[in-house]
């Protein structure tokens, strides 16, 4: 059942003539610049049409209580500010947020997907959420010119890569919109865990963010355990062609590397993680993830190929651009 209790905290509305831009780390200046947010808005595609697409293609084999979210999720804006640091070198980052007002996997109130689009020079690229916070890197463009951009993921709202998006999928009519401090303090202060926003010191200062690294300061093992499967699936999608068989080989070396038998607290995660693929159609699986296999039945499982890249989830990465490494 979705429910939506924290409404009014999630849709800020605030007179301009009352924002402020204050929170930000010391030396540092943050403002909101319409033209220059708009202007260098990364290209992205589904992030108004994903949900409704995604139930439109596969409504007839989703779970239910998935379905039910994917119809009632609303993308509220995206929102967006200036942090720069004085003296010499001066650095610019354009900090976006993505806001949803629910997220249908893992299925909660509030979602907000962060990009931040760094200008070096005549350097430009944005550090993204892949998934679950795992931040990677693409390099970017020319604004309004065709290049590399972003595919939203149905359900998630996290994104993909991808090498050249052409214009015609390039979400249009995006308008970027401030984020003062009283969104961020009613995002930060919202009760209950699920609907809050988490990320709090790369708003601060996000030229202390890495990617492939983390959006929250202290991730917790599972989400290292999530971020870690992902490494390994990038690194099966540059050496195999044909990406269902790049899904499939990442996942049974992620379970040996990320998982083990020497890790058995992450083999939750794991599960968790081949769950909610499954649940919002980019993977098919043969068994119930969510039944509390066991370490040996899931070895067995994976030399058996009880997961498969579905024709949808083939959709997604098609294009994708594998991201910067350090």
């Amino acid at each position: 059942m979705v429910e939506k209790n924290f409404t009014d905290r999630i849709r800020v509305d605030i007179d301009n003539k009352d924002a402020t831009f204050k929170h930000h780390s010391s030396g540092f200046k943050s403002f909101y610049d319409e033209d220059l947010l708009q202007k260098h808005l990364p290209p992205t595609s589904g992030v108004l049409t994903a949900d409704s697409a995604l139930v439109a293609s596969l409504g007839k084999i989703l779970p239910e209580a998935t379905i039910e979210a994917l119809k009632e999720t609303n993308f509220v804006n995206v929102y967006g500010r200036v942090l720069q640091g004085g003296g010499l070198g001066q650095k610019t980052c354009l900090q976006y947020i993505y806001v949803w007002d629910y997220q249908a996997v893992p299925a909660h109130e509030g979602d907000y997907e962060p990009i931040f689009v760094f200008l070096d020079g005549n350097e430009r690229y944005a550090i993204y959420d892949l998934v679950h916070y795992c931040t990677r890197r693409i390099e970017l463009g020319e604004p309004g010119k065709e290049g590399p951009g972003l595919r939203v993921i149905p359900g998630w709202h996290s994104f993909l890569p991808v090498a050249n998006l052409e214009s015609s999928a390039v979400d249009k009519g995006l308008s970027v919109k401030p984020l003062t401090d009283q969104h961020l303090d009613s995002w930060w202060n919202i009760p209950e865990d699920e609907p809050r926003l988490k990320i709090e010191k790369f708003f601060l200062d996000p030229f202390k963010l890495k990617a492939p690294g983390h959006f929250l300061e202290h991730p917790d093992e599972d989400a290292k355990t999530i971020c870690c499967i992902f490494v390994e699936i990038e690194k099966a999608m540059a050496e195999f062609d044909n990406p269902k068989e790049a899904v499939v080989e990442g996942v049974k070396r992620a379970f040996g590397k990320c998982v083990g038998i020497f890790a058995l607290h992450r083999l939750g995660a794991f599960i968790s993680l081949l769950g909610e693929l499954n649940d919002i159609g980019m993977i098919n699986s043969t068994v119930n993830l969510k039944d509390g296999l066991n370490i040996g039945a899931i070895a067995g499982l994976l030399r058996d190929g009880f997961v498969s890249l579905t024709t949808k989830g083939a959709e997604l990465f098609e294009g994708f651009q594998k991201s910067d490494e350090e």
